[in-house]
């Protein structure tokens, strides 16, 4: 069953790819990233240490963007935790007005 899945996956991938290359745009940016890439890798390549400064920069550049989506996140969570707090001051403050309301209408 598994066999057949990822064969028929990969039938629809080569037919997918093969359709889309009949557009001339398409064919020509192919072409272009391929070109880039080869380049690319040719300077890696030849030095190799380059592509490790280049995967170190990756790396540093991303594990900044999640710590700041991160410390985002943890602004966010700690503004609907002050919201949450203060809906339960509001609601508690709510619920003595009520009982004093009820008190006063005992005692007449």
């Amino acid at each position: 069953m598994a066999k057949k899945l990822c064969t028929g996956m990969l039938i629809g991938a080569a037919v997918g790819g093969a359709l889309m290359m009949l557009d001339r745009d398409t064919r020509q940016a192919t072409g272009e990233k391929s070109k880039a890439a080869l380049t690319t890798c040719k300077g890696y390549i030849a030095e190799p240490s380059q592509a490790v400064h280049q995967l170190r920069l990756n790396y540093e550049y991303l594990s900044k963007q999640l710590n700041k989506g991160v410390e985002d996140l943890l602004k966010l969570l700690n503004k609907a935790e002050d919201i949450i707090n203060r809906v339960g001051e509001i609601n508690q403050e709510v619920e003595q007005q009520i009982r004093a309301i009820d008190t006063s209408e005992d005692a007449s």
